[in-house]
């Protein structure tokens, strides 16, 4: 090792190891360094490498050619079906101008002045709190025979549910 690299070696291992350790650290490596000129690697003969450069090239053509005209015919056919979906995909939605629009209620019910009486759901909830009131009203004058508090909450409760049912509708 030359004497300018063996001093940037030592100025090296000085960052990680103190001083002495780095020195010692420097002389390790030029002794292996020294070593490793002293016994060289051999080189190979120029058949070997000859042979290896021909297998080399033979892989590489092989790389090149296509196995089956199959893959292309499913190549050009995927090229094909992509650029229709892209161009099936990529389009705006189309304007109809004779397209109207459908009212999800019924014209009659929006015309109509008793909604109670034209829609069934609203028909329905609304007999079964007519029931309930018809219901509180007696048990608060005291001509129902099941007069008491256990009646009057569940007669509530139900108010409540059919009030819930309603909102959910």
């Amino acid at each position: 090792m030359k004497n300018g690299d063996q001093d940037n070696l030592r100025a090296l291992f000085a960052r990680f190891m103190p001083p002495g350790e780095a020195e010692t650290a420097a002389d390790e490596v030029r002794a292996a360094d020294e070593m490793m000129q002293a016994y060289p690697v051999p080189q190979p003969r120029p058949e070997i490498v000859s042979g290896i450069k021909l297998q080399i090239g033979t892989q590489l053509s092989r790389r090149n050619e296509v196995s089956h005209p199959f893959y292309r015919f499913v190549g050009a056919a995927a090229a094909v079906i992509l650029v229709a979906l892209i161009g099936f995909l990529g389009r705006g939605p189309q304007t109809r101008p004779n397209l109207s629009h459908a009212a999800l209620i019924p014209t009659a019910i929006w015309e109509s002045d008793d909604l109670a009486t034209d829609d069934p759901d609203i028909a329905y909830f609304a007999s079964e709190i007519r029931q309930i009131e018809t219901q509180m009203q007696s048990l608060e004058a005291g001509e129902s025979e099941n007069t008491g508090a256990k009646v009057l909450d569940e007669v509530e409760m139900e108010l409540i549910r059919i009030n819930m049912e309603f909102w959910k509708e």
